[in-house]
Order: C-alpha cells, then sequence, then structure tokens
C-alpha cells in the first residue's frame, strides 16, 4: 500500500506491512467497540422480582412420610406454567388490556397471547440445598415484575390448597419487592465482550492485511 505523492516528494512512501495492520487493527476495534457499546445503551433496561416459595412433597397415605418422586420439583414447575395457574394471574392483574395497551396500540389480547409473553418473562429455579423456589419475572416495569411474581406465588398456592395438598404444603417464604436496578443488560459485561470480539476482530483483520501487503512488497 502507498500513500499519495506530496509537493517536494519524487516519489510516494511506502507503508510497511506492519504500519497497515496496525491501522488496520485499531481501526477494526474501535468500530466494534462503538458498536457493542451503542447497542447496549439502546437496549431497554429490564428488572427483576423473585418471590419464594416453599414446596412440600405430599405425605403417604396414613403416615407422615413423604412420597419420594424424582420428577415432583419438575412437575410442579410444569404446573406453575401451566394455564391453570396463569390464566388467573393474566385476569386478576388484567393483562390482556394492559398490555394491549402498552405494546399492541390499545388492543385487548386474548389470554393465550398474553399467556405467551407472560412465560417468556418467567423464570423458575430450585435454591440449592433447600425445598424452596424461586420465582423470578422481568419486565421494563419494576413494580410490574414484583406485582407478577406474587400474583403466580398465589395463584399456585390456591391450586395447592384445591388440589388438596397437605396443610402448609405451599408456603409463600418471600414475597417480591420492586427491582432496584435493571438486570439486564449487564453493560460492564456487553462493553467488555465488546472489547475482546474487538481484539480478536482486529487482530484478525490485521493478520489478512498484513499477508496481503507483505506480498505486495
Amino acid at each position: 500500500m502507498t500513500s499519495p505523492v506530496f509537493p517536494g516528494q519524487t516519489s510516494p512512501v511506502k507503508r510497511t506491512p506492519m504500519a497497515a495492520a496496525v491501522s488496520v487493527f485499531i481501526t477494526v476495534f474501535l468500530i466494534t467497540v462503538i458498536i457493542a457499546t451503542a447497542i447496549t445503551f439502546i437496549l431497554p433496561d429490564s428488572y427483576a422480582s423473585t418471590a419464594r416459595i416453599k414446596l412440600e412433597p405430599k405425605a403417604s397415605q396414613g403416615t407422615n412420610a413423604a412420597i419420594y418422586d424424582p420428577y415432583f420439583v419438575q412437575t410442579e414447575f410444569e404446573v406453575m406454567q401451566s394455564q391453570v395457574v396463569l390464566e388467573p394471574v393474566i385476569t386478576k392483574l388484567n393483562l390482556n388490556v394492559e398490555w394491549g395497551k402498552k405494546y399492541f396500540n390499545g388492543a385487548t389480547l386474548k389470554s393465550a397471547e398474553s399467556m405467551e409473553i407472560l412465560k417468556g418473562r418467567l423464570s423458575l429455579a430450585t435454591v440449592r440445598g433447600t425445598k424452596l423456589i424461586a420465582i423470578t419475572v422481568y419486565s421494563d416495569d419494576r413494580n410490574e415484575t414484583a406485582r407478577i411474581a406474587n400474583a403466580i406465588a398465589e395463584s399456585y398456592q390456591e391450586y395447592a390448597v384445591g388440589k388438596n395438598y397437605p396443610t402448609g404444603a405451599v408456603q409463600i417464604i418471600d414475597r417480591a419487592e420492586p427491582g432496584r436496578y435493571p438486570v439486564k443488560p449487564n453493560k460492564p459485561l456487553n462493553i467488555g465482550l465488546g472489547v475482546v470480539a474487538g481484539i480478536v476482530l482486529g487482530a484478525l483483520a490485521a493478520m489478512i492485511v498484513g499477508l496481503f501487503a507483505s506480498r505486495k512488497n
């Protein structure tokens, strides 16, 4: 690669392969980091709230011993995400109307549509070493996360009572509180990944340019 001839110069100044590679590396690195940073700050903030409940397996008939069921927790996870638990939440919080106003220009949603949105924002996890289940809900509205998480815990508890679970089998241990700080996007992580990606892409681009430049020379 050569640079233009300036007044007083008799021939163009040649750039070394190393100089060309360094220039490309810096350019690609800066572009990648700038794009990653811009995307991170454009993405909407997402908050999370968690309600915790305690589960107890059913006791075997005529004894106080619980029936061992290796699929107990996974089964209850599916129940918590089912229509019998989530539809009362949608009705109680009027989500068909509220989300219709917020996301669909005022069109009232069908319960099935609201349920799909709700499932996408719901995360269930066991608390290691305990019988506790964490019900976490994500949203761009910090107050909405707490309302929905608590409503799901209450709806599941009511379902459990209706199914004749043993007394105290489902207890709400911790009620959800509105999230104080956004949990997504993780800005430091995203920018850090952008830096790493910039280094990798910049190095690859510099290597290719350096090879072509050395061949020309």
